[in-house]
């Protein structure tokens, strides 16, 4: 494994059974992966390697996810990309590929911040930071000076429980 805190694979190839997977199911960390595809690569967070107790902490903070998320996206994407969010699983479409590794970083920082302490304290790879994320435009990387596509599940407030 490498200490990226992401995985890169081919956009044929399955990734939820992989080392980093495995990994981020026993850790408890952020499982964040970079499709490459021809032309682009897709950034995926699935909330599947995190525990239930978890649930709260990113819905909770739902609102607060989906402007920092859209944040990272904007310094990275360009107008063929677009966002896909909901509380599970965050989906980084068609950005260039040398900015799809930038961007897999930052979201994993992101969903890192948001998780209780106990949950994220023993997060090992890329040292995630306690502090929620900087604002946007503090990257290197140039905001698209054109509108961007952005789509948000509905997410239900009600309880089955």
């Amino acid at each position: 494994m490498s200490d990226a805190p992401f995985e890169l694979v081919d956009a044929k190839d399955s990734f939820i059974d992989s080392d980093w997977f495995h990994h981020c199911r026993e850790t408890c960390t952020p499982f964040v992966v970079v499709r490459s595809g021809e032309h682009s690569a897709d950034v995926l967070w699935d909330y599947i390697t995190l525990p239930p107790e978890c649930d709260a902490a990113l819905r909770d903070n739902l609102p607060a996810l989906e402007r920092d998320v859209r944040a990272i996206f904007d310094r990275y994407a360009i107008p063929e990309s677009y966002l896909r969010v909901k509380a599970t699983l965050i989906g980084f479409d068609r950005l260039p590929y040398d900015r799809a590794k930038s961007a897999a970083a930052d979201l994993y920082q992101l969903i890192a911040a948001y998780l209780p302490v106990a949950e994220s304290a023993a997060i090992p790879v890329g040292g995630a930071a306690r502090d929620r994320p900087k604002e946007a435009g503090a990257g290197s990387e140039p905001a698209a000076s054109t509108s961007l596509s952005l789509w948000v599940e509905a997410v239900s407030t009600s309880s089955a429980a």
